[in-house]
């Protein structure tokens, strides 16, 4: 009974008995990790396919990186280019200007030019006219004359009076004569040193006594010379009445014949006048000598031809010794002869306004 027990055991020992359960569990078990290493390979598979599509993208985006900036570096290109373009345009387009301007500029200084001689030629022309049409005897002109080294050329040219410009006037109320002594080849008295004559000195100091009139609103002027010219005392007288003068001023220098020490200023009338003469003679000795520093001489009478021939009131004005140096280094200055000039005017204007019943 026993080795029936043993071998029904021994038996059951070789039986393999099988949990259905554990071997569900076991299947489930290996089922689930091949799935999960399918998964795994899936997802391995799928990791390296998006890793290369990660790659393949960026490459495309480098690529496209790389083409932009290619792009870029050409469009930059074409724009450097354009601004070239437009750089050598805009240079360009001054230099036009500059070249219409300088055009224009020439035009404009053409037509101006042209203008000028126009305005030129009108007034050159009718200036001519105005010359020719005037009366030869009222215009009788100025001209320069040798002055002494000593005066200022241009300050005795702007106080010269100019008979160009002095239109005789029916309404003026005065006629006054002024006469140069001496003239051309008369040279009248000479000075210590033989270089001043009379002739040059007596028509700077007329011309600026005609001046000085000439000014005066009411007055007109007549000179019997402008220049350094000879005009007979015949002449002279002719003049003075033609101009139907009013008053007769002579301008000259005395003298002292071995050059002695005589000096000062004398006025001269006509011997025996009843026509105002010797007032007159009165009136600019007074006055002339006021103005200057000089010896008063008085006023003289004598029947000088330049008196004589003439039938108005008339005076002959020795203006000082040119044989004298002291009165000679005066009357060489161009002021004191301005001053001289002065005297003499307002000497003549008193007596006229006087006799007329101004004053």
């Amino acid at each position: 009974m026993t080795t029936n027990n043993n071998s029904k055991k021994s038996k059951k020992s070789n039986v393999i008995y099988i949990d259905r359960k554990r071997n569900e569990k076991v299947n489930t078990n290996k089922n689930n990790l091949s799935k999960k290493s399918k998964e795994q390979k899936k997802n391995n598979n799928l990791n390296k396919n998006h890793n290369k599509e990660k790659e393949n993208s960026n490459k495309t985006k480098n690529n496209n990186l790389k083409q932009k900036s290619s792009h870029k570096k050409i469009n930059n290109k074409k724009n450097n280019s354009k601004k070239v373009s437009n750089n050598t345009k805009k240079d360009n387009n001054p230099q036009k200007h500059k070249s219409k301007k300088l055009r224009i500029n020439k035009k404009i200084k053409i037509i101006l030019s042209i203008l000028l001689v126009i305005i030129v030629v009108f007034f050159g022309t009718k200036g001519v006219q105005k010359i020719m049409n005037k009366d030869t005897k009222s215009s009788v002109s100025i001209s320069n004359t040798k002055d002494n080294e000593s005066l200022d050329k241009n300050e005795i040219e702007k106080n010269q009076y100019d008979l160009k410009d002095e239109k005789k006037d029916v309404s003026k109320k005065y006629n006054i004569v002024i006469d140069a002594g001496h003239g051309g080849n008369d040279k009248g008295s000479i000075d210590s040193t033989d270089t001043i004559y009379e002739k040059d000195i007596a028509l700077q100091i007329a011309k600026k006594v005609a001046s000085k009139l000439g000014r005066e609103s009411d007055v007109n002027i007549t000179m019997t010379r402008t220049e350094d010219k000879y005009v007979s005392l015949e002449e002279r007288a002719e003049i003075a009445k033609r101009a139907n003068a009013d008053a007769l001023i002579s301008i000259h220098l005395n003298a002292q014949k071995k050059f002695g020490d005589a000096n000062g200023l004398e006025t001269w009338y006509r011997g025996g006048a009843t026509d105002g003469s010797k007032e007159l003679a009165e009136s600019v000795q007074q006055t002339t000598s006021a103005y200057i520093d000089i010896m008063n001489r008085g006023i003289l009478q004598n029947n000088f031809e330049i008196l004589r021939e003439t039938t108005m009131p008339a005076v002959l004005v020795e203006c000082g010794f040119i044989t004298n140096v002291s009165d000679m280094e005066k009357i060489k200055n161009n002021k004191y002869q301005d001053m001289l000039a002065e005297g003499i005017m307002q000497g003549t204007l008193s007596f006229l306004d006087k006799k007329n019943g101004k004053n």
